[in-house]
Parts: C-alpha cells; sequence; structure tokens
C-alpha cells in the first residue's frame, strides 16, 4: 500500500512504458507487468480485511483499532480513512504522514505547498488559521478556541494570519425629542479591536514563528479605514499570549497600521525573549520614534540576527538610532538588515557610512534596494566597501548609481576583499561598470578561505589615528565620500 508513496508519481510516469513500446512485438506479449501497480484492479476481489477495512474506516469516532493491527492493516486505514474526520478523534491516534498529506489537499485544494516536511503540523496549523481569521470579535467563544489550540499545540510549529476580523462599530443613538444627546455619526468612539489572541497563543508552547496581518483581503467596494486598524488592546493581548513562548525565533508584523507606539510596546515584550532571531515589520507605518525604539532592542538583545523595516516611515533619526546600536559593543549579533522601500536622504546615507565604517563585523547583508538614493548619497553608500570589511551582501537594486557613483563604487571593491555579492539590477550604471563589478566579486570569491595580509584589512592611513576616522565620518560632516581621503598638512 505504501509503493505510491515511496515511488513518487513522476519517477513512475518516467519509467512508464509508452503507448508505441507496449505495440511492439516484444512488449504486447507480455504476461507479467511488473511496473504496473494496478494490474489487478477489475479481476480478483478484494481479499476480506479490505472490507473489514473499509467498514472500520467509517466508524473511527467509536471504534479505534490502530494499536490492535498489523501494520500493514494500518497501512490500508490510513488510505481509506475520510478527511473529515473530527480532530478531537484523529489527532492524538492517528500519525500517519501520509493521512494528513492527504486531508491538508482535500480541504485546501487550492493552497500548494512545496517541501513540507510535517504535514500534521501543516495541517493543524491550517485549521486554526481558518478559525482564527474568520472568527468574529462581537460573538467570538474564548472555551472554543482555548479547546482548539489545546489539542493541536504539540504539532504546531507556527502560525500565519493573513487576516483578522474586526469587532462591529456601534452605531450613533436614535434622535429623541425630549433629550439632548450628540447623535452625529462621526462622535461615536471608534472600535478597531479584534479577537483576544491571548488565550490561543498562551498554549501554543512549541511555537517558532509568528506571522500577523491586522486587515481585511477581498473587501473590495466596502473598504473602510478602520478594517486595517488595530488597538493598543490588540498589542497587549498579543504581548501577554508571547509571554511564555520559550522557543519563539521569528515574529512578522506586515501589512498594517504598525505605529510608533505600538512597536513600543510590542519591543518591550519582546526584548525579554532571549529565543528571538528575527524581526519583520515590513510595509508598516514605523516612524522616527519606533526606529529609536528598534534601535534600543538591538543594543539591550543579545540574539536578534535579522531585522526587516522595509517600506516605512522613518527618516534620518531613525536611522541615527539603528546607526548608533550598531556601533555599541556588546550588542546584538545583526547578520541582515533589510531597509528597502524607505526613501533616504544625503543625511541617511551619512549615517549609514559613519557607522559602518565603525563596524568590523556585523552585519554581513545590507538590503538598501529603491531607497532613493542619487548622486551624493549614492556615492557615499558606494563608497561603504572601500572601508567596510564584514558585509559579504549589499544589495542597492533600483537606485542611480550613475556618474561619479560608478567610479566609487569600482574603486571600493577593488580594496575590498570580503563582499560576495552586489546587487545593481536597475542602477543605471554601464555594462562595462557591470563586468568590472563580476570581475571583482569572481575575485573575492577565489579567495575565500586563503590567508590574507594585515595590511589589506584597513588602509595604512587608519591605522594608528582613530581619531582622524571618526572626525572625517561624523554623521553631521556629509562633506567626505568612504574611500575619498581629504589632503593633510603636515604637523611642524
Amino acid at each position: 500500500m505504501k509503493v505510491p508513496y515511496l515511488v513518487s508519481a513522476n519517477t513512475r510516469q518516467a519509467y512508464t512504458t509508452s503507448g508505441l513500446m507496449g505495440l511492439s512485438a516484444g512488449e504486447a506479449t507480455r504476461k507479467i507487468v511488473a511496473e504496473d501497480f494496478e494490474w489487478d484492479d477489475g479481476f480478483t476481489p478484494a481479499p476480506l480485511s479490505y472490507f473489514a477495512a473499509l467498514a472500520l474506516s467509517r466508524i473511527f469516532h467509536r471504534i479505534n483499532p490502530l494499536h490492535k493491527i498489523l501494520q500493514k492493516e494500518v497501512n490500508m486505514l490510513m488510505d481509506l480513512y475520510p478527511a473529515d474526520i473530527p480532530l478531537k478523534y484523529s489527532v492524538p491516534f492517528i500519525k500517519d504522514d501520509q493521512y494528513w498529506k492527504r486531508s491538508y489537499a482535500t480541504k485546501y485544494p487550492s493552497r500548494l505547498e512545496i517541501g513540507v516536511k510535517f504535514w500534521k503540523g501543516k495541517f493543524l496549523s491550517a485549521v486554526l488559521q481558518d478559525y482564527l481569521e474568520y472568527a468574529n470579535p462581537d460573538v467570538f467563544i474564548e472555551e472554543d478556541a482555548v479547546e482548539l489550540a489545546s489539542l493541536v499545540s504539540p504539532y504546531i510549529y507556527e502560525l500565519g494570519l493573513n487576516q483578522l476580523q474586526i469587532a462591529r462599530q456601534p452605531l450613533p443613538p436614535i434622535p429623541n425629542d425630549t433629550t439632548v444627546e450628540d447623535t452625529c455619526p462621526f462622535s461615536v468612539i471608534k472600535v478597531f479591536d479584534h479577537i483576544p489572541l491571548e488565550p490561543v497563543l498562551m498554549k501554543l508552547y512549541n511555537l517558532e514563528e509568528i506571522s500577523l496581518v491586522f486587515g481585511l483581503n477581498g473587501i473590495n467596494e466596502k473598504y473602510l479605514t478602520r478594517y486595517f486598524e488595530f488597538s493598543m488592546g490588540d498589542c497587549e493581548s498579543l504581548c501577554r499570549g508571547m509571554e511564555d513562548l520559550r522557543n519563539l525565533r521569528i515574529f512578522r508584523i506586515n501589512r498594517s497600521n504598525l505605529d510608533c507606539s505600538k512597536v513600543k510596546v510590542i519591543l518591550q515584550y519582546l526584548v525579554k525573549m532571549e529565543s528571538i532571531e528575527e524581526l519583520d515589520f515590513n510595509h508598516c507605518k514605523i516612524g522616527d520614534y519606533g526606529m529609536k525604539a528598534l534601535g534600543g532592542f538591538i543594543l539591550i538583545h543579545k540574539n536578534v540576527k535579522r531585522v526587516r523595516i522595509a517600506n516605512n516611515r522613518f527618516k534620518e533619526v531613525g536611522v541615527q538610532g539603528i546607526a548608533y546600536a550598531l556601533q555599541m559593543k556588546p550588542a546584538a549579533p545583526i547578520e541582515l538588515l533589510d531597509f528597502s522601500l524607505n526613501p533616504l536622504s544625503v543625511e541617511c546615507a551619512t549615517m549609514f557610512a559613519a557607522a559602518f565604517v565603525r563596524c568590523k563585523e556585523k552585519p554581513q547583508t545590507l538590503i538598501v534596494n529603491s531607497c532613493g538614493f542619487y548622486g551624493a548619497s549614492a556615492e557615499k553608500m558606494a563608497g561603504i566597501l572601500s572601508l567596510n570589511r564584514g558585509l559579504t551582501r549589499l544589495d542597492m537594486a533600483a537606485n542611480d548609481l550613475s556618474g561619479d557613483a560608478e567610479k566609487t563604487l569600482i574603486s571600493a571593491l577593488e580594496k575590498n576583499k570580503v563582499v560576495q555579492r552586489v546587487d545593481l539590477r536597475r542602477t543605471h550604471i554601464s555594462e562595462k561598470t557591470q563586468s568590472k563589478v563580476d570581475e571583482l566579486l569572481e575575485r573575492n570569491k577565489n579567495l575565500l578561505g586563503l590567508e590574507r595580509e594585515p595590511s589589506d584589512e584597513i588602509p595604512p592611513l587608519y591605522l594608528n589615528e582613530p581619531e582622524y576616522l571618526i572626525w572625517e565620518y561624523n554623521p553631521n560632516n556629509p562633506d567626505y565620500i568612504p574611500g575619498r581621503y581629504p589632503p593633510r598638512e603636515m604637523e611642524v
């Protein structure tokens, strides 16, 4: 019964005898076709064990025979059990992953998943996700949600919610001639509460990844701004539910109205969780105040490695907060920073340059795609590579690096023998520059694992002059480009 699972359908199709070959003289007379697993369908009656298994498959909620029968009969039952067995019966007893894969394909035929290793967890996570995404907060029964979460908690390692229903907005009071009341619709208190996530998350003790979107899908012409708002109460409920999640590594809130005050509340809770390795706040509304809080988080936390804050609303003050945290020691071992889709000025580029000149180990990846760099700001970002020896990947796609920035980039790459990848798509550079960049990156890849002279790590000019380095790349001094050294006069 397990042959179709051990030998994939693609393999069997590849080795199946073609129709033309099957009609040949040598193949047509064959009586035994070893590669045909369904050769006896319709010819021989099924054994009595099959009919017994068929009968048992219909009453699993009353009789559970899995611990009393042989493994070959168990395999047969796994193919016969319907996908709609109530979870309170199937979850504790059915361990066969193929059954859960079939259940997932039956219940969610439109969802395509690749590379899933644990189908039981995937199916139960999807069931809990559907329950929470469509739960009406006005009639939410907390006991039912807790019961479902307790049932599936041992098998769920990630939870993603692509939408959350919002509470019904109260209507203004009906006008009454005898009393004086404010019946204006704009005077009614706005309600942005969703279902409380605290009781559900408290039960999911194995969670390693949480992804949330506070909004609604498919509303079309029924769009209202309040559908994408959420309250401080929602944040506090979420944070209280995560307090005891000791294995949580990845936390995401995307495409939501996450502003500075809300992100500060979330970070105050997350900073106590040492297991956090990735924060993802892409496509939100975090400003300078929230970015300073995030910088403080990076400064205090010991394990966070990846921070993604693409498409937010911060400016120079927010970048300065992150740049300051990166330079402090000890601080989080940041490996990746994603600032994509944030319009950054020359001052922001100067702060980046000042921070990355001092940072020798972190981060290894900087992503600043489509940040509006051009002219002096683009030249500064390209010049980072002249003195930084920690970056192995720099993504600057969809910025304008034409002109002097091209020369600075080539000059910086000639000195930097560590960086392995530079993304320069849609940066308006010439083919000659791109060819030279590819040549220098190939040189760096060939140098992997080879010992280099210490003089290659830091230019000789800066070996004993840290105060000169700080003066040149001070964030308040945007006149210099990394790698371009101003003339100096000899001291008398």
